[in-house]
């Protein structure tokens, strides 16, 4: 049967094309934190490495097709296995804690979190080792996927989250959204070209907006106060929608 087949005889069964990306998320999460790489899971799922990262971060519907590749990618044969001494590339894991810290996340609350020594979170946050264990890297990832949508303000006192936002642009560290494939050490950071600060934040905002989030959440996203948000709007003249104004 052919796609537009298919679909005719969907929409004649009430079944709908496209589906939340609940289910195909977590299994990009177990898969992850199992040890493989975005590039590797979309490689066997026959779709882009930015479809992953997009399914990832639950951005908008799917088709029930991609779902079904994605789920239909099966774990590694020795995952899971106790005691697993295998190691994977560690840029991943540093650049999505990098990530954290730009969310305004202290590196001393992650280190808590996670149950990992500061040092050992220092090491991997500055990007000391090439290498991490396979079990460290999916602790990041799975603390990631639970904090990156989340403003650090839930978590720590507005002014921590504040120091932790100093010390990322300290070390020019960059937001996740920066990496077309975060875990790919070759990857260059793309911030969407050279427009100045009051557009970034204007066209990031309303991003964000379109994601649901609340002004606390959108300014903590973007390292910055909501009155800074409300201020770049009326420089650059594009009105916020009413409930945010």
């Amino acid at each position: 049967m052919t796609s537009a087949k298919h679909a005719t005889y969907a929409r004649r069964q009430g079944l709908r094309a496209t589906t939340t990306p609940e289910m195909a998320a977590r299994h990009i999460h177990h898969l992850r934190t199992h040890g493989l790489r975005d590039p590797q899971i979309a490689t066997a799922a026959h779709i882009g490495v930015a479809t992953i990262y997009r399914i990832a971060r639950r951005h908008g519907p799917i088709t029930r097709a991609v779902e079904r590749r994605i789920l239909e990618v099966p774990m590694p044969a020795d995952a899971g296995i106790a005691g697993c001494t295998a190691t994977v590339a560690a840029v991943g894991a540093a650049r999505r804690l990098q990530a954290l810290v730009v969310n305004g996340y202290p590196p001393a609350a992650i280190a808590l979190r996670l149950g990992m020594p500061r040092q050992q979170l220092h090491d991997l946050l500055h990007g000391r080792h090439r290498r991490a264990a396979v079990h460290t890297t999916a602790r990041v990832s799975q603390l990631y996927l639970e904090w990156w949508d989340q403003p650090a303000e839930q978590h720590v006192t507005g002014a921590a989250a504040e120091r932790a936002r100093t010390i990322a642009t300290a070390h020019g560290w960059m937001p996740a959204a920066a990496w077309d494939d975060i875990d790919d050490p070759a990857a260059e950071p793309d911030l969407g070209g050279a427009v100045s600060r009051v557009q970034a934040v204007v066209e990031d905002t309303a991003e964000l907006v379109l994601e649901g989030l609340s002004r606390e959440g959108i300014a903590a996203r973007l390292g910055i106060q909501w009155d800074a948000v409300r201020q770049a709007h009326r420089r650059a003249g594009v009105p916020l929608p009413a409930m945010y104004d």
